[in-house]
């Protein structure tokens, strides 16, 4: 008995698939990789940045063929509608670079787009702030709640950063009068809970 979904990535040819597509653009381009299949249990797998001290950024291509579509790395050329970069870090999770079409197959230049991915990638690899290590200091700070906000000066700016033991976190961002204020909100709400 054979397992569904049926994966031919081994057997199909490789000019008909992205994976050596995307593989040599972002080696073009310097950027380090790693491939990883985070579910055992669903198809396909993704490539990922190596960059030290950086959160990696997780690449794949988006294949419509037949009544599915398919996500993954190493998708088939023929149906394919999408390439994505997506970072999930201490911040949030947002696209590095996102290009999909309107319909199935309207990606007719696999290796622009594949150039095009691995071009923003490296761009956001670059410009990206290593906060490890990054000696952060409490500006002010809620005993009661132990909730902190702190600040860090980086050659990217001040980063802000509130966050509590129990799970309350807001940042790190640069945008520190809105981390200001939601810990400002936070104590505020503490100390009517208390009341």
């Amino acid at each position: 008995m054979t397992s569904w979904p049926h994966d031919l990535s081994k057997t199909a040819p490789a000019a008909e698939r992205t994976g050596a597509i995307l593989k040599a653009a972002l080696t073009a381009h310097g950027v380090t990789f790693r491939v990883v299949k985070p579910w055992r249990s669903l198809p396909g797998a993704s490539l990922v940045t190596t960059a030290p001290g950086q959160p990696g950024v997780w690449i794949e291509a988006h294949s419509h063929t037949g009544p599915r579509s398919v996500s993954g790395y190493d998708v088939p050329l023929a149906g394919l509608f999408g390439v994505s970069a997506v970072i999930t870090d201490d911040f949030n999770t947002r696209h590095v670079h996102c290009d999909f079409t309107e319909a199935p197959a309207d990606i007719t230049d696999p290796a622009a787009a594949a150039d095009a991915i691995a071009s923003a990638v490296a761009a956001h690899l670059a410009a990206y702030p290593s906060l490890t290590g990054a000696q952060w200091v409490t500006i002010a700070s809620h005993p009661a709640s132990r909730t902190e906000y702190r600040e860090v000066v980086t050659a990217h700016g001040t980063w802000a950063h509130a966050s509590s033991p129990t799970g309350y976190t807001t940042g790190p961002s640069l945008d520190t009068a809105s981390v200001w204020g939601a810990y400002q909100r936070r104590v505020a709400d503490l100390a009517a809970e208390t009341r």
